[in-house]
């Protein structure tokens, strides 16, 4: 399964704004624990997160 384009912008673009403002990571938007797209979103959205995070230290 693939994300549609947009799904994928819109992830990546919050995970990027959650993390140089300093949000909390469970303010994730995607529900791990729901279908198979929202795992894929939630699995996008921290990897951004975290690489974003680390790469503003």
């Amino acid at each position: 399964m693939s994300l549609p384009e947009l799904d994928r912008r819109a992830a990546i673009t919050t995970a990027r704004y959650a993390a140089l403002r300093r949000m909390p990571i469970t303010d994730c938007p995607y529900d791990p624990a729901g279908d198979a797209r929202s795992r894929a979103l939630a699995l996008l959205w921290v990897r951004i997160y975290r690489r974003t995070q680390s790469a503003g230290r």
